[in-house]
């Protein structure tokens, strides 16, 4: 769509500023589209506006970036005086379309049309919920998404590429600014699947709610994302971590040669499995006597902590 407001310019790709504050998409770059763009240029016309000597952007951040990493010096842009409102929702309507808007995305979207634009109340309500789908509790709660917009870098970008649900995000604003941080550490440090960092999320909010202090978290070893989470899991579950040492101290009696026992890790199943490795060339009958001899009283004592 091309708005009358707007004239096309050829624009000294120096001339336009880096700066995100309308960027709402996500930082995610198809392995084609520079060539793409370097190729057959821009099918898709970006506006900008004035600024001071030079031009803010108002729609396609990332392939301005593209065309500027590349070494393109001038570009077609419709040119504005200021920004708009209806060309930057009609802009979201399409990147919410083609799912290149995350969950942040459309939270900074709210933002911006509640702080850039002089857009009324009805009108913004309508288009956050019917484009965007957004909740109530976070169109309507200020505190909410300023606490959200203040996030680290580190974390809005994974929340974004990773289309965390919203109820974490929440969950997430509900934390102190540095429990936040120490989370956005983790995610610097290392790779965490979603369904991790859901579950972490849900556990450090009940490990705060409980009064712990911040130092427990801090201290946590996070190699990879298993070794986050079951440090994580031990604090918000103390007595798991007795609950452990006592069947791994079982299970180490029980145990011996080409027997093993197979216990849920997390005391999450009603059983546990006994294996016995009977090689071919083995006596059958001398390794099934491993079984009566099995200690009655201990293996009773490890499925009652089940």
């Amino acid at each position: 769509m091309i708005f009358d407001s707007a004239a096309i310019s050829k624009v000294n790709i120096a001339d336009i500023t880096d700066n995100e504050l309308f960027k709402v998409s996500k930082n995610i770059f198809q392995v084609t589209l520079p060539a793409s763009l370097k190729l057959s240029g821009m099918l898709e016309v970006p506006y900008i506006f004035k600024k001071d000597k030079g031009y803010n952007i108002l729609t396609c951040h990332n392939r301005i970036k593209i065309l500027r990493e590349a070494g393109i010096t001038h570009l077609e842009c419709f040119v504005l005086d200021h920004p708009d409102a209806a060309i930057f929702m009609n802009h979201v309507s399409l990147k919410t379309y083609r799912n290149e808007l995350g969950s942040f995305g459309k939270l900074k979207t709210l933002s911006l049309l509640s702080s850039a634009f002089n857009l009324n109340e009805s009108e913004r309500k309508e288009f956050c919920t019917k484009v965007l789908k957004l909740a109530s509790e976070f169109i309507d709660n200020e505190a909410y998404l300023k606490k959200i917009m203040d996030f680290p870098d580190t974390l809005i970008s994974y929340i974004d590429e990773k289309d965390i649900s919203f109820k974490i995000i929440k969950d997430l604003s509900l934390l102190p600014a540095e429990w936040i941080a120490v989370v956005s550490r983790w995610i610097n440090d290392i790779q965490i699947r979603v369904n991790i960092f859901r579950m972490l999320i849900d556990y450090l909010f009940d490990i705060y709610r409980r009064g712990d202090s911040i130092s427990v978290i801090e201290a946590v070893i996070s190699g990879d994302d298993k070794t986050l989470y079951d440090n994580i899991y031990r604090i918000r579950y103390p007595e798991y971590s007795k609950l452990k040492m006592k069947s791994d101290s079982i299970i180490n009696e029980l145990s011996g040669a080409g027997l093993t026992i197979e216990f849920p890790e997390y005391f999450d199943r009603r059983s546990l499995t006994l294996k016995i490795d009977i090689d071919k060339k083995s006596d059958c009958a001398n390794q099934l006597k491993k079984v009566s001899k099995i200690d009655i009283d201990k293996l009773t004592e490890l499925l009652s902590l089940l």
